[in-house]
C-alpha cells in the first residue's frame, strides 16, 4: 500500500506527460500550423513585459500599448528587411549565376586526382563519385530548404496577428484556464505555468541573442579569411543557427560554395573547416553558458536527438520548435512530479 501510494505522483506525471506527447503527435499533422503557433505565442512571450510596462507603468490601454510596441518593433523589423533584401537578393542572383557556369565536373576530376597523389590507397574515380554524391545531395537538400521556406514566408503575415491576440486576450484564456483548476491542484498549477512561460522567454531571448554573436562571429571570419559574399553568408549562418548545431554547417557549406564559384577550386576548403571547428567550440564553451544559462538544461546527446525526432515528424518546422516543446515537457514533468510530493496530493 506504502509503495503505491509512494508511486502515485510519478504514475501521473507519466499520464500527463503521455497526454502531451499525444496532443503534440496529433499536432505533428499539421506542422505549419503548430510552427505559425509556436512563434507567435514565442513572439507574445517577449513582447509582454513591453506591454505591461506601457500598460501599467504608463496608465495605456491594452489596444494601445500594443499597437505602440508592434508599431516600435515592426518598423525596426520592416526597416531592416527593406535595407537587407535587395543585397541579399542581388548577391544570390549573382551567386546562383556563377554557380551555373561553373565546371563542376571538371574541377571534381581535378580536385580527386590531386587529392589521390598525396593519399597512395585512395582511388580517385572513388573521391571523384563520392565527392559528387556529397554535393548533389547537398543541392537537393538546399533546395527542399528553400522551397519549405519560400511556402511558409505566407504563414509570416499571420503571425502579427496571432500575436496580437495572444497580447490582447492572452490573460482572460489563462484566467478562465485557471478558475476551471481543481483546487488541489491550483498553486502547483499556477508554478508549472509560471516556470514554463520563464525559461521560454529566457530561451527565446538567449536564443536570439545566441545566433547574433554567432552571425558576427562568422561573418568575420569570412572576410578575414577571403570568402566572397561574407556578410550575406554571415546573415544567414545566424539565422540557421535558430536550429541548434546547423548554423556554422550551414555557414560552411554555403561559403565553400561560394569560393568555388570565385576561386574556381578547392583550395578554401581548410580555412573554411578550421573556422567552422573555431565557431563551433565559442559557441559550445562560451556562447550557449552564458545566453542560456541553466534554461537549456539539457545533454548535447538529448538535444541532438529532440531535433532528429522533431526533423521526423514535422521536418525544418519540428526542428525549429522541438527545443522550446522540450522544455516544455522536461518543466512541466519536474514542477508537476515535485508539486505532487510537496502539495500531498497523492489521491
Amino acid at each position: 500500500m506504502q509503495l503505491s501510494t509512494v508511486n502515485k505522483p510519478f504514475v501521473k506525471v507519466i499520464a500527463f506527460l503521455g497526454l502531451i506527447i499525444f496532443l503534440f503527435w496529433i499536432a505533428s499533422f499539421f506542422p505549419d500550423l503548430v510552427l505559425t503557433l509556436v512563434i507567435s505565442i514565442l513572439v507574445a512571450f517577449i513582447l509582454r513585459p513591453l506591454v505591461r510596462f506601457l500598460e501599467f507603468k504608463l496608465n495605456l490601454k491594452r489596444g494601445v500599448a500594443i499597437f505602440l510596441v508592434f508599431l516600435c518593433v515592426g518598423g525596426i523589423i520592416i526597416f531592416t528587411l527593406f535595407e537587407m533584401i535587395p543585397l541579399l537578393i542581388s548577391h544570390l542572383r549573382l551567386m546562383y549565376e556563377q554557380l551555373r557556369q561553373f565546371p563542376f565536373e571538371a574541377k571534381l576530376t581535378l580536385a580527386a586526382k590531386e587529392i589521390a597523389t598525396h593519399i597512395p590507397f585512395m582511388d580517385s574515380s572513388t573521391i571523384e563519385m563520392k565527392v559528387r554524391e556529397f554535393i548533389q545531395q547537398l543541392m537537393l537538400s538546399a533546395g527542399e530548404t528553400a522551397s519549405s521556406t519560400i511556402s511558409y514566408l505566407v504563414n509570416l503575415a499571420i503571425i502579427p496577428f496571432v500575436t496580437y491576440f495572444i497580447l490582447a486576450e492572452g490573460d482572460i484564456g489563462t484566467k478562465n484556464i485557471v478558475e476551471n483548476i481543481p483546487n488541489k491542484y491550483f498553486e502547483m498549477s499556477l508554478n508549472i505555468m509560471e516556470k514554463v512561460g520563464r525559461e521560454l522567454v529566457s530561451y527565446l531571448r538567449g536564443l536570439i541573442l545566441e545566433c547574433s554573436i554567432v552571425g558576427v562571429l562568422s561573418t568575420i571570419g569570412f572576410m578575414i579569411i577571403g570568402v566572397p559574399y561574407a556578410i550575406i553568408i554571415g546573415v544567414l549562418t545566424g539565422i540557421a543557427n535558430l536550429v541548434p548545431y546547423l548554423g556554422p554547417i550551414a555557414g560552411a557549406c554555403l561559403a565553400m560554395i561560394a569560393s568555388l564559384t570565385v576561386a574556381g577550386n578547392f583550395e578554401m576548403f581548410i580555412p573554411i573547416a578550421l573556422l567552422l571547428i573555431i565557431v563551433r567550440l565559442i559557441d559550445d564553451l562560451v556562447l550557449q553558458p552564458l545566453c542560456f544559462g541553466k534554461t537549456l538544461d539539457m545533454h548535447p546527446v538529448a538535444v541532438v536527438l529532440t531535433l532528429i525526432i522533431g526533423h521526423q515528424l514535422m521536418g525544418v518546422s519540428g526542428m525549429v520548435i522541438s527545443i522550446p516543446i522540450a522544455t516544455i515537457l522536461r518543466v512541466s514533468a519536474t514542477e508537476t512530479y515535485w508539486g505532487l510530493k510537496h502539495y500531498t496530493i497523492t489521491a
